[in-house]
């Protein structure tokens, strides 16, 4: 490890950067399973006629396809590049500009499939409906005002330079 402050930044974000492309590469593998075991769980005689776990059984099932997909692509790429942004490959700067402004369009794509199965399993109240979605946008906008934050750093031209 080196002694300079930014270059340990650099080589922490790429490394997180690929601990968090594992975490979706997980994430897509789970969303592929819960949907398998709960249909599992629904047929097993201990669970059957459970309208609750019948509802988060098609609400997982519903979104599996298009979060999986979006999660493992996602997953992949950061992976990629965040082992090119801790090694300081050219090519890595760029890539995790672009992957990062493309989890914007990530998160909100996301943002449905996986509100639905805490929607499914809440109570079916207005307000307690009202009150999972406004938490949710809320860590959206969280999510992406991390994300500006992040770019902020990212482009400095000190940061920018290193990768030259």
């Amino acid at each position: 490890m080196t002694h300079d402050p930014l270059a340990r930044r650099i080589a922490l974000t790429g490394w997180s950067t690929v601990a968090l492309g594992a975490m979706c590469l997980a994430l897509a593998g789970l969303e592929l399973l819960l949907p398998v075991l709960l249909a599992r769980l629904a047929t097993s005689g201990v669970f059957e006629g459970d309208a609750a776990l019948d509802r988060l059984r098609v609400s997982f099932s519903e979104g599996a396809a298009l979060s999986a997909s979006v999660n493992a692509a996602f997953g992949a790429a950061l992976v990629v590049v965040g082992a090119a942004v801790a090694r300081f490959v050219r090519w890595s700067h760029p890539g995790l500009t672009v992957v990062s402004w493309a989890s914007i369009p990530a998160l909100v794509l996301l943002a449905r499939p996986g509100l639905a199965p805490l929607l499914a399993v809440s109570e079916t109240t207005a307000g307690s409906s009202r009150a999972l979605v406004g938490i949710s946008a809320l860590l959206l906008v969280l999510q992406v005002a991390a994300v500006l934050w992040f770019l902020r750093f990212w482009n400095r031209p000190e940061v920018r330079e290193r990768f030259r």
